[in-house]
């Protein structure tokens, strides 16, 4: 039996969406977990092009494939969510990421939207912190809340 898993790059994808895949294979990925079959898999996703699908993930590296024996644990994704100080991490950049997004739009700061999104250590994310507060307090409504968003923050970091 085979069953796949997503890599890094996939979890990446579901944090983050790119843009890099279309609405049937981000639902296909997200039911991916390393557990399913592909049966399993197609019964859910409800996807007439299940197979092209699944391919494009392959192809893209959102996901790999390994074979599983009856009685074997399914191999783990090797994602930074396996790891609860990786999760964290990821935890801050979003919150980071969404609250820059919230205050400012989409299209504002991206400079320091993709260093936080590229940061992999907390030192490098700390560095960010103080031009990410800067940058919420530049908003009036970011002014009155900035001290309450960096409280919620630090927690998560």
């Amino acid at each position: 039996m085979t069953i796949h898993y997503k890599t890094p790059k996939g979890v990446g994808e579901i944090a983050n969406r790119s843009g890099a895949i279309g609405q049937r294979a981000r639902r296909l990925l997200i039911l991916i977990d390393g557990q399913r079959s592909r049966t399993e898999l197609h019964a859910l996703a409800g996807d007439p092009d299940f197979e092209n699908s699944l391919a494009q993930l392959c192809g893209a590296g959102f996901i790999a494939a390994a074979p599983v024996e009856p009685g074997i644990v399914p191999p783990s994704a090797g994602t930074p969510a396996d790891d609860p100080s990786a999760q964290d991490l990821q935890k801050a950049r979003n919150f980071m990421i969404n609250t820059l997004r919230a205050y400012h739009g989409h299209y504002n700061k991206l400079n320091l939207i993709k260093r936080i999104e590229s940061s992999q250590q907390r030192a490098e994310l700390e560095a960010l912190f103080g031009e990410w507060r800067a940058s919420i307090a530049e908003n009036r409504t970011g002014l009155k809340r900035v001290d309450e968003l960096a409280s919620q923050l630090r927690a998560v970091m």
